[in-house]
């Protein structure tokens, strides 16, 4: 008898250890509030397609997936003061993409991770754009939605590994896979595809958070990759649809969340939830330890957005009938 109870209250320790250790798990009514009327800052035609947005103190960044000069900075009067051209020689670009994480030198600093070869930092002055490239490693996957805190890199691999939300890399230890949510695990398709997110970082608040594209939830992490929260946005859990063995129907799935954008005080994370991109867009706001704020309603579809650092207004990139894109900007 003694030895069983023993045993009881050992089992009983690491079920408490455990149960302590698992992830909050809560639901946000999606209840909406409108945003102001967007306005139009600029639009560019079809012989331009923005793909990316940063803002910095002074300069708004854009990416540019149709035109020889891929990246450009506009100024507060939306004139183009800056541009670099797509190419492989000193202050060209071939594949850019925005770091997602929060950037901590503020100012007019940027980082940009190119070709996933070359993490380039980019510093906006009165002349020329300080660009300054440094080589990642030979061998990183293909990702999209690069964070590069001191020690790590975080990142979504465009290939997928099952059953993983996200990997962690460093030159040393190579990669960590973090798992995803253990019931999302049990419910969804057994395919990459089917767990690809938006991710952002914030090292100053030890949180990494995760946008999920084709299922409603947005999953908040640590540093070290350990789940701390899952939040349902909506009662009802949306997921893949299944097109053949483990195959996700991608074009017939519904589009949850489609882009996120950091500030030092909360998270963005952009919602749309059609499968055509029909509905106009929601934006949920989060503070980085999962804590609510609000739910913002748009006046149309928004591909990309990206928020000033007092969290003041919100530019967002929005497509246009003609194939171009409208540059627009909300009041928060």
């Amino acid at each position: 008898m003694k030895m069983k109870r023993i045993v009881y209250l050992a089992l009983s320790s690491c079920l408490l250890f455990s149960c302590n250790n698992l992830p909050k798990y809560n639901t946000i009514a999606p209840e909406d509030k409108p945003l102001d009327a967007g306005v139009i800052l600029f639009s560019q035609d079809s012989n331009s397609y923005f793909y990316d947005i940063r803002i910095t103190d002074d300069y708004l960044l854009l990416l540019d997936e149709s035109n020889d000069t891929v990246f450009r900075a506009y100024d507060a009067d939306n004139v183009l003061r800056f541009s670099a051209l797509k190419g492989a020689l000193a202050g060209q670009f071939v594949k850019p993409q925005f770091t997602k994480s929060v950037i901590k030198q503020g100012g007019n600093v940027s980082r940009i991770v190119d070709n996933d070869l070359y993490s380039s930092v980019v510093t906006l002055n009165s002349g020329d754009p300080l660009i300054e490239s440094t080589l990642i490693t030979n061998g990183l996957l293909s990702s999209k939605n690069y964070n590069i805190t001191d020690n790590e890199i975080y990142a979504i691999p465009l290939s997928g590994k099952k059953g993983y939300q996200f990997y962690i890399y460093n030159n040393q230890d190579g990669y960590y896979w973090v798992d995803t949510d253990s019931v999302l695990k049990s419910e969804i398709i057994d395919s990459p595809v089917a767990l690809l997110s938006n991710l952002c970082v914030n090292e100053d608040a030890n949180r990494i958070v995760s946008a999920m594209r084709f299922v409603n939830l947005v999953l908040f992490y640590d540093l070290e990759g350990s789940l701390t929260q899952v939040t349902s946005f909506g009662k009802s859990k949306i997921l893949p649809l299944q097109k053949g063995e483990n195959q996700v129907d991608v074009i017939n799935s519904t589009k949850c969340f489609i882009d996120i954008y950091g500030t030092p005080k909360y998270v963005y994370c952009l919602y749309n939830g059609a499968s055509d991109f029909s509905k106009v867009s929601t934006i949920v706001v989060f503070k980085w330890d999962g804590t609510h704020i609000s739910t913002l309603k748009s006046d149309r579809f928004l591909r990309n957005i990206a928020v000033d650092k007092d969290d003041n207004y919100v530019v967002a990139l929005a497509s246009r009938s003609d194939g171009g894109t409208d540059v627009v900007k909300y009041k928060l």
